[in-house]
């Protein structure tokens, strides 16, 4: 294998917090899919849990894979991480059916006192059935494809590593939405017939039809970024807007067309009997409670541990201690996820002997301390990436020979491995110079960056994952309080109270 291709295949960015997030849902799936299937419910068999947990692979491959390291660089690396999100890691989820197998998974007291109450409460089951009604989800679904495609949001997500993140989530959300009805994940109900489901995966085509043929037929490069950043694989950026389209046009509309198909053909083939789909909703209706007395089956667990421990407050104190290690944990991930690949942008994009150099560093002036700066050499006539070229960076504050600092830099710090990355610590606020000395093998280079280093803004860090883990820990606090206060009002005093009143 090409030395270039070597490095591009090892150019993952792992985020912490989605990894700690996916493999904690998984464990819980697991956890759940295995006490049901061992309770004997015959509704889970295994091709659905392989089905899940490839989904969530897939999900965490776009997130952390290459495609999203060269995101910035190449809108088909782009668009094929979008595709994935919206085409193929949804419906694998859902085709685990996790719903029940989650909740099961579950602590038992988180499941008797928030999940199982939650998924009955009327409102919730009325937002429910309106977001996943199949006009409202396709409306969300196109909505969020279109706008997130807008060069003004585009270009912001691809500014910010957090509107990123912003914009991968919404594809998500609104994609499981969309899926939902076509998949129907056991124990929902349909809210359409399901031969409606055809038109309805060939009206979503459409829609990936249209914004696939604005990439190919534009004219112009729609998102300017892509102009500005260093071409890394030798085609121009219209070339890789029009292949891209290309790939969504092709690629999603197999995503949508081949289920179409199937389902016709399943429509065609199927013929119930009278009695099918009653005896069906009645099952789907009674699966909560098949779920809640799946412990009863196994009275003997129950029996010692309420010999040693007592019941329900040992199940409420290994819950808290439970939710406090995953949650500190998640918060811990999150706060400390950021990566400084994301938030970069070009500084400097020079030629000097037989060499072309892109700087890339955080837009804008920086902030006295550490500032992390990265750098792709390539061959000034082919625009081949150097490897092996050594670059050396050093920062020099204006009239201070004493206070500069140098480093080598290295692909070993960079996410991207076609890029040398290095971090400085520019002490002092005020005007720099930055030094980029580029060697190869038979020749060296020169290229100088002035940058503007200001003082840290005085402003304390909020801690936002601990306050949102705080608010979660409080809203269950405030759920188990006051289910508990109005369990315990007996009828009498009810009455009594309203007359009082």
């Amino acid at each position: 294998m090409q030395p270039l291709y070597q490095a591009v295949l090892m150019s993952w960015s792992i985020p912490p917090a989605a990894s700690f997030a996916l493999a904690l849902t998984a464990l819980l799936y697991l956890r759940g899919w295995f006490l049901l299937r061992r309770a004997g419910l015959p509704f889970l068999p295994l091709w659905r849990a392989v089905s899940f947990i490839l989904g969530l692979l897939s999900l965490w491959s776009a997130l952390a894979s290459p495609l999203d390291t060269f995101s910035g660089f190449v809108l088909t690396a782009h668009m094929v991480q979008h595709m994935i999100l919206m085409m193929v890691a949804p419906p694998l989820i859902l085709l685990g059916a996790p719903l029940i197998p989650l909740v099961r998974g579950l602590p038992i007291f988180a499941a008797r006192e928030f999940a199982g109450p939650f998924l009955n409460w009327p409102p919730a089951n009325r937002v429910g059935n309106a977001l996943t009604n199949p006009v409202v989800a396709m409306l969300l679904m196109g909505a969020t494809m279109f706008a997130w495609h807008t060069p003004k949001l585009y270009e912001l997500a691809l500014a910010s590593g957090s509107w990123h993140e912003v914009e991968h989530t919404c594809f998500f959300l609104t994609s499981l939405l969309f899926w939902w009805p076509v998949i129907q994940p056991w124990p929902s109900r349909a809210q359409w017939p399901r031969w409606a489901m055809v038109p309805y995966l060939l009206v979503a085509d459409l829609q990936n039809t249209a914004l696939a043929a604005i990439l190919v037929f534009s004219d112009r490069v729609l998102y300017p970024s892509y102009t500005t950043e260093p071409s890394l694989f030798g085609f121009s950026p219209l070339h890789d807007q029009a292949a891209s389209g290309a790939i969504m046009w092709v690629l999603g509309s197999l995503a949508y067309v081949v289920p179409a198909i199937v389902i016709a053909v399943q429509c065609l083939q199927r013929r119930p009997m009278p009695a099918e789909t009653p005896f069906r909703r009645k099952r789907e209706a009674s699966s909560l409670d098949t779920l809640f007395a799946i412990p009863q089956r196994f009275p003997f667990a129950t029996r010692f541990l309420r010999r040693r421990l007592s019941g329900q407050a040992v199940e409420a104190i290994s819950f808290v201690v439970l939710l406090a290690i995953a949650g500190v944990g998640l918060a811990a991930f999150a706060s400390g996820s950021s990566n400084d690949d994301d938030d970069q942008v070009v500084r400097l994009q020079q030629q000097s002997g037989p060499f072309a150099v892109a700087v890339f560093g955080k837009a804008g002036d920086l902030d006295a301390g550490p500032a992390n700066f990265s750098v792709l050499v390539q061959d000034r006539e082919t625009q081949e990436t150097l490897l092996d070229a050594i670059v050396d960076l050093s920062a020099q504050p204006a009239g201070d020979s004493r206070g500069a600092v140098s480093a080598r830099a290295s692909t070993a710090e960079s996410d991207n491995k076609l890029l040398q990355s290095a971090e400085l610590n520019l002490a002092a606020a005020g005007d720099w110079t930055l030094h980029i000395a580029v060697r190869g093998s038979s020749a060296s280079a020169d290229f100088l960056l002035p940058l503007q280093v200001a003082k840290p803004a005085s402003s304390i860090a909020v801690p936002w994952p601990y306050l949102i883990l705080l608010a979660f820990a409080a809203i269950l606090l405030f759920v188990y309080v006051r289910r508990h206060r109005t369990a315990k009002t007996s009828p009498v005093e009810q009455v009594v109270s309203s007359l009082q009143q």
